[in-house]
């Protein structure tokens, strides 16, 4: 898959897992313009290998909540960048950490700070 894919399908399941746990208000960040483009004006230009994607983010998108789009810095996304390569690493689709770990919290922290 490509990088676009990748970040498509992760906002599609964080919506998924958003709306599953029953949150009414979500705030999204991405920091793959190409993706923000797309689902914010213009998915003509979209490929035919994220086409599907993009109709099944709006579908979740329109559903009864708030969802609102935004897109970040890269500099200031080094904790989703850690978890996706933690992931890819440990051959996982889901981790849930109750409490995040030393490397985590330094990355929560410098995000902050961004």
């Amino acid at each position: 898959s490509t990088i676009l894919q990748g970040e498509l399908f992760a906002i599609w399941r964080g919506l998924i897992l958003a709306w599953d746990m029953g949150f009414t208000d979500v705030y999204c960040e991405t920091d793959c313009h190409e993706a923000f483009i797309l689902l914010k004006n213009d998915t003509s230009a979209a490929n035919n290998d994220v086409t599907e994607l993009i109709r099944r983010i709006h579908a979740l998108m329109k559903r009864s909540w708030r969802v609102e789009l935004a897109l970040i810095q890269r500099t200031a996304n080094h904790v989703a960048d850690a978890l996706a390569k933690y992931a890819v690493m440990q051959n996982v689709d889901q981790v849930e950490w109750l409490i995040p770990n030393d490397d985590l919290k330094e990355l929560l922290k410098h995000d902050f700070l961004d």
